[in-house]
């Protein structure tokens, strides 16, 4: 029997990783279970207070040999590895029915974009008979159902992640950045994201404590194995899987704004000015939909920060991201993460018409790389080989 399985909130600050509870549980769990196809890594709202690392959750397709025996291999996975003594929220729900997944994919829509009620989500899984389980407060079965209205027939990438050995966690990670640079020449734009060549920095790998070594994104399973094997580092790995996700499409940017806290989408309207605070802020006044609203390109994106310094009363433009909440002191503010000229005002932008973004180290998971616009996908095949490996691997560095 086939069943869909959706897990989040079980890392920390600290560490774990919601994705190593999945490679776990596709690892070590047969013959109770088999993940059958790709698991999908599916990121939500960013600018959720309260979201975990990423704000990613982890849908399995599994087949078992009956509902019981899935739902308790899972949840035993997830009590195993959700840091609940570090703040960890866990949730687990399981589908019995795969197809009833089309039920939520408003809830998925809802949880890119806004704040989404527990209650809301415990209520609609009562209805629909799905099991659940929960850890800690258990904010965690938002993600958990969320993520199951996740379909690949929208646009979607694939990330390799490789996994360090336990005994290997918060120590630091060989891995030669001179391969980095090399594996990025054989493969972009097939991969992508890979180095930051402004600031001579590694994208691929974290820096904290948690269980993963790096993490390879692409246009395909292939591009990201082919990657993956080009890579030169000094430490065995516990072993890798390859993940659908709905990382650098820009999903959460689709819909025009609710101008509500915490909420992603976009406006669009007239710059009126352009003004610059500390620490080289660019904030934007614009007139939108008749209100005036307050937009900003912050230092640390880079390149968008570069840009929006260039926009001139009048310009036309189309303002991406998330909204931050008022304060006594301060208004509303979209965070910007792109934007679009539109069209120049009489004072002649010295931007041409188009779309900037962030520089890459500033990229969100879900920011879509300038050079994915054309490039969307949809739809998977059968996994190719080695999409999960659970044996120690090694890529000794050059003397």
């Amino acid at each position: 029997m086939r069943f869909l399985v959706g897990i989040d909130d079980t890392d920390s600050s600290r560490g774990y990783c919601t994705t190593y509870l999945a490679y776990r549980a596709a690892a070590d769990l047969r013959p109770e279970i088999t993940v059958v196809h790709y698991p999908a890594l599916v990121r939500l709202n960013p600018n959720i207070p309260f979201k975990t690392r990423g704000n990613a959750a982890v849908r399995l397709e599994v087949e078992a040999p009956d509902a019981d025996t899935a739902f308790e291999a899972i949840s035993r996975k997830v009590e195993e590895l959700s840091d609940v003594g570090g703040g960890a929220n866990s949730g687990m729900v399981l589908l019995e029915v795969p197809s009833a997944a089309r039920r939520l994919e408003p809830l998925y829509l809802d949880a890119l974009t806004g704040v989404v009620s527990p209650h809301r989500v415990r209520r609609l899984l009562k209805t629909m008979g799905a099991r659940s389980f929960e850890l800690g407060n258990g904010m965690g079965v938002v993600g958990a159902a969320a993520c199951l209205g996740f379909n690949e027939r929208s646009d979607h990438t694939y990330e390799l992640i490789a996994y360090r050995r336990k005994e290997l966690w918060g120590t630091k990670r060989s891995l030669d950045s001179g391969s980095v640079r090399e594996m990025d020449a054989e493969t972009f734009p097939r991969t992508f994201n890979n180095y930051d060549y402004q600031k001579r920095k590694v994208l691929i790998a974290p820096h904290g404590p948690d269980p993963v070594f790096l993490g390879v994104r692409g246009d395909s399973p292939k591009s990201v194995l082919e990657a993956f094997a080009a890579l030169r580092y000094d430490e065995q790995l516990a072993g890798h899987m390859i993940y659908v996700s709905n990382q650098h499409t820009d999903a959460h940017l689709q819909d025009r704004l609710r101008w509500k806290a915490f909420s992603s989408g976009w406006i669009e309207g007239t710059v009126r000015e352009v003004g610059i605070g500390a620490g080289g802020h660019v904030y934007l006044t614009l007139k939108a939909g008749g209100k005036v609203r307050m937009a900003a390109a912050y230092e640390p994106t880079g390149d968008l920060r570069r840009t929006a310094r260039l926009l001139r009363r009048g310009d036309r433009v189309r303002a991406f991201g998330g909204v931050r909440r008022s304060t006594p002191l301060h208004p509303a503010v979209l965070n910007m993460e792109k934007f679009e000229l539109l069209s120049a005002g009489r004072g002649q932008s010295r931007l041409p018409k188009g779309t900037y973004i962030s520089s890459p180290r500033a990229n969100r998971h879900l920011t879509k790389p300038l050079i994915r616009y054309g490039m969307e996908s949809s739809g998977t095949g059968t996994p190719v080989d080695r999409w999960l490996e659970s044996a120690p691997r090694l890529q000794p560095v050059p003397a």
